[in-house]
């Protein structure tokens, strides 16, 4: 373990956690004003990316400390953060069911706070809990536990702080990237459709995004989720999406499976980076560098990017 990984797992006091999450919510505060981020730009939720020099994407963590500290060891995280043409893009889901939320919440806050044009920290369905609750959402019990009292100002912070994460990543002319899954219905200009402004359209379009699924659903092009929100959606929506928004792949997180998976004939690459809470299944990550992200057709391509960890 690297010696900034040693400080990051030492005990965090109250203040020092909450000082990194207001520093955080600042960082995002500023780029949605100046609508940039080295090398790409921003529009509310959503960031444009030029091609990295290096990019790595870790799918969902869930409070798995020990397989987030193993990834970051792997690539290298100082010196690969300390190139601001790389980006690491964490697609979301940082929290609830494992046992170190509170840990990795700090831990991804750090690394934007410490590299704040090489981290991109999406918004997953277990950063949604005030829109969307359900019955997994434990973060205020591990904060509880964590710092020895129920702090609910310090959760009223955190909240803030997830209405500023990320829902989409272009990767410019290469890849789609979300948590969940893409809406049945979309428009062009991308943007605008993905910024409505109407709340329950943001909200309704905001579900789908976060907690969303592929299937292979023949000729329906959606049906209704067994989650408590979202849909699963089928291979002639992730294609519209693609042409639309001229990518090559969507890559999404948020279903367990042994490290990545390929669906929707070879165009949808699902990663999961956790092991702590799902056993049964592995964890991985993606690892792309600038030639092999070009040369990719379809998700099938990248899929021998993807990274298992022990």
């Amino acid at each position: 373990m690297s010696s900034s990984l040693v400080q990051f797992s030492n005990k965090i006091s109250s203040h020092e956690f909450t000082l990194t999450i207001t520093n955080t919510i600042e960082i995002l505060e500023t780029e949605r004003k100046t609508n940039k981020i080295q090398n790409g730009k921003i529009k509310g939720n959503c960031i444009w990316l030029q091609v990295p020099e290096n990019l790595a994407v870790i799918g969902d963590i869930h409070g798995d400390l020990q397989s987030l500290y193993k990834i970051l060891d792997e690539i290298n995280f100082e010196v690969f953060l300390a190139n601001k043409n790389n980006k690491i893009i964490f697609l979301g889901d940082y929290i609830d069911r494992g046992s170190n939320s509170v840990a990795v919440l700090y831990t991804i806050c750090k690394l934007k706070q410490t590299y704040p044009n090489s981290v991109i920290l999406m918004r997953g369905n277990h950063e949604a809990s005030e829109e969307f609750p359900f019955q997994s959402h434990d973060l205020p019990q591990r904060i509880t536990e964590y710092f020895g009292e129920q702090n609910d100002k310090m959760y009223s912070v955190i909240l803030s702080l997830f209405r500023l994460l990320t829902v989409m990543v272009l990767v410019e002319d290469n890849l789609l990237l979300v948590h969940g899954g893409l809406a049945p219905h979309i428009s062009e200009p991308v943007e605008e459709m993905c910024f409505p402004t109407s709340k329950n359209n943001t909200f309704l379009l905001l579900e789908d995004m976060l907690w969303n699924d592929p299937r292979m659903l023949g000729d329906k092009k959606w049906e209704t989720s067994r989650r408590p929100y979202g849909k699963h959606f089928g291979v002639d929506i992730t294609q519209k999406w693609l042409d639309i928004t001229h990518t090559k792949a969507l890559v999404r997180g948020h279903e367990p499976c042994n490290g990545f998976r390929v669906d929707h004939d070879g165009i949808v690459l699902t990663l999961f980076s956790c092991k702590e809470s799902y056993p049964k299944f592995e964890a991985g990550y993606l690892y792309m560098k600038y030639n092999e992200i070009l040369s990719i057709h379809n998700a099938t391509d990248m899929a021998c990017h993807v990274r298992k960890i022990a």
